[in-house]
């Protein structure tokens, strides 16, 4: 029989047994289950960038939150210091945990008979923010603590200090103070100066009471006085910049202000999506360099807001989008889908992404609208190629009439000042947008070879149910197709693939898709464009109806353009180009409401047009389109369009494609009665 003190020595053996099994089990669980150190560099999911061509963000693409990792180097000192001095002042001190801060912690919660005060440090918020759960308990704390000491034995410090500033939560779903830095001040954190840096490390503590456009940006300023006294007394900053920094009035950006150029930047992202897939952009930190210019594109989103300002009572026009390109790459410079994103008041009924009035979100430079008059260029350019051989100084009836065979509807179009121009040039016909005339010289090149024309500029939208009322802009078109088309008209007849990303690199920097210059495809005869430059950039051809001096005209430039009205005024055109930049863009209502007071492309898509264009080329050479071998310039009649003779009144020297020279001579005059008298001149300038 056992004695009782034996019983007792077998039953303090038995629990300290069992106390040892107990301690083994939280120690695999706490140490040995946990990720080690090396594990914890491995930042969680990062945001897709897109840039400008210059590198300036313009918006991030993320899931729950926007991240974007960068070194310790490209953090602002300033803000680097603020954070040790906001949330753990003893951080270069201890070994990953602070006791007295726990102590005090434990304390606070005591009282409170509940957990409201954390005693992290900033190692353990690394912790934390990588790899625990948010929620307060004391088991998680215990793991906190346990882990914290395992990464402060496996790096330096300042590591550890670089993956806090990369993966703290600073409110607006950013984190890491590179995001944090470009969603509050628009710089990278790198810029920060002290004043931005002691605000942005208040953040962290609270960062939805904190928010500089919420409702305690008093108490936003108390903590970061607080933060720039601790500071003071570290002897981090001089008393001095202690009180600038307190007294200086940071610009926070409103939260909408996340996204520039956001008819492009949304663009593009749809087309993104559809190439990676969604998640992947939200969380493989993609780096998307795209074709936009930032400064370009800030001029034309302020042009379109001061044009449709100017316009909207006089005319009824409350929208307008503007598209600029450069043409001898393709590449997309500007994009403004309507006159502003944030801005304008939905409608009663109207519903994000629906096609209403005044929805802003909707881009009006991928809809489909009826172009007018603009259309007409693919007319003439494939009248003027070598098929068909008509030239500028070849004569067009402009004559009313119904161009309907017999048996079927009439149709009879009308000029937009109700006149018959009689024989006129194709060169007056065209600058001059005279209907009549175009739709006569679709008759005689036929709609089937129209077609075929835009449609080897990129125009992809149906085209073959408008007839002859086709040259006069009856098919839809959208104004980023009409305007890349316009740009082969600037290139010598070389159509660029339209561009909007240069380039693609992962996080790591590596490069998936590479900035690879696209190949042109030539698709119009050069000489048939310049014939065609020629006839759009003639201000005196079409001052007998636009006026000399009208939106279209430029004093120290020659730029070719063409407006385009549809029919009862639901939209208005202008597209124009010199050899280094085509723009376009469309005035009207997203519904399609009539504009009123005789709202043509000239009175209000014109002038926006020659607002961008004047601020886009500022500064830039000027440069005239370049003819092409086999452009000759020899005299013609006006009336006829032949080779001058000696008898013909007031010959004109006009421009012709080799191939479209005429050869016969202007007929004898009928008041004549006899020929033998008279000499033929042939007036061939150039050959």
């Amino acid at each position: 029989m056992k004695s009782p003190k034996r019983k007792l020595f077998l039953k303090i053996i038995a629990a300290v047994a069992g106390l040892a099994a107990a301690l083994a089990v939280f120690a695999y669980y706490f140490l040995f289950s946990l990720p080690s150190a090396e594990e914890i560099k491995n930042i969680p999911p990062v945001s897709t960038k897109i840039l400008d061509r210059n590198g300036n963000l313009l918006y991030e693409i993320y899931g729950e939150s926007k991240r974007t990792p960068v070194s310790l180097n490209e953090i602002s000192p300033w803000l680097q210091m603020a954070t040790v001095a906001a949330e753990d002042k003893n951080f270069y001190s201890h070994g990953g945990i602070s006791l007295p801060a726990i102590a005090r912690a434990a304390w606070v919660n005591y009282r409170s008979d509940a957990i409201i005060q954390g005693g992290s440090t900033i190692t353990q918020q690394v912790v934390k923010n990588i790899f625990l759960s948010r929620k307060k308990s004391f088991s998680r704390k215990i793991k906190e603590a346990v882990l914290a000491q395992r990464l402060e034995g496996k790096l330096p410090k300042n590591d550890i200090l670089g993956l806090y500033l990369n993966t703290v939560p600073y409110g607006r779903n950013t984190y890491g103070a590179e995001a944090a830095s470009q969603s509050y001040f628009g710089k990278a954190a790198k810029d920060l100066n002290l004043a931005e840096s002691t605000y942005l490390a208040a953040l962290p503590q609270a960062p939805s009471y904190y928010s500089p456009t919420g409702a305690n940006l008093e108490a936003l300023k108390q903590r970061q006085q607080y933060i720039l006294s601790v500071l003071a007394q570290q002897k981090k900053i001089t008393p001095q910049q202690e009180r600038q920094a307190a007294s200086e009035q940071a610009a926070f950006l409103p939260l909408r202000n996340n996204i520039k150029a956001p008819y492009f930047v949304k663009w593009v992202e749809q087309s993104l999506i559809r190439q990676y897939g969604e998640k992947t952009l939200e969380e493989q930190g993609f780096t998307v360099y795209t074709t936009l210019d930032e400064n370009l594109q800030q001029e034309a989103e302020q042009i379109v807001k001061d044009g449709i300002k100017a316009y909207a009572k006089k005319y009824n026009v409350h929208n307008a989008s503007l598209v600029a390109i450069d043409p001898q790459t393709g590449e997309v410079l500007a994009m403004v889908g309507g006159e502003g994103y944030f801005d304008s008041p939905y409608p009663a009924g109207c519903q994000p992404g629906i096609n209403c009035q005044f929805d802003p979100m909707f881009n009006t430079a991928l809809a489909l609208r009826q172009p007018g008059s603009s259309f007409k260029p693919y007319t003439y350019i494939t009248a003027f190629s070598p098929e068909f051989k008509f030239a500028p100084a070849s004569i067009v009836m402009d004559i009313k009439k119904n161009f309907s065979p017999p048996g079927i509807k009439p149709y009879i179009p009308n000029n937009f000042d109700g006149s018959s121009h009689g024989a006129v040039s194709m060169r007056k016909a065209l600058a001059g947008s005279l209907n009549i005339a175009a739709v006569q010289t679709l008759s005689l090149v036929g709609t089937a070879n129209v077609i075929a024309t835009a449609q080897s500029l990129g125009i992809t939208s149906p085209l073959t149910q408008c007839g002859l009322s086709l040259t006069l802009g009856a098919c839809e078109v959208t104004l980023l197709e009409h305007t890349a088309a316009y740009g082969a008209f600037a290139n010598q007849g070389v159509k660029m693939p339209t561009t909007y990303i240069l380039k693609i690199t992962d996080k790591a920097g590596n490069v998936i898709k590479p900035n690879v210059r696209e190949t042109g495809k030539r698709v119009l005869d050069p000489r048939a464009v310049y014939e065609l430059d020629s006839v759009l950039s003639d201000n005196q051809a079409r001052s007998f109806i636009f006026g000399s001096r009208s939106p279209l005209y430029f004093k120290d430039r020659i730029v070719a353009a063409k407006t385009g009205t549809s029919q009862d005024f639901k939209d208005a055109w202008t597209i124009g180009f010199t050899p280094q930049l085509v723009a376009g863009v469309w005035a009207g209502n997203n519904d399609g409401s009539l504009m009123k007071g005789m709202a043509d492309g000239v009175m209000v898509a014109a002038p926006i047009w020659h607002n961008f264009m004047e601020a886009a080329l500022k500064g830039q050479p000027t440069v005239s389109f370049a003819k092409p071998e086999g452009i000759e310039e020899v005299y013609v009649s006006a009336s006829s369009g032949k080779l001058a003779a000696s008898y013909t009144e007031n010959p004109v020297k006009e421009i012709f494609a080799d191939y479209a020279v005429p050869v016969a001579y202007d007929p004898l005059p009928a008041t004549s009665t006899s020929s033998s008298t008279l000499t033929l001149l042939n007036l061939r300038l150039s050959p």
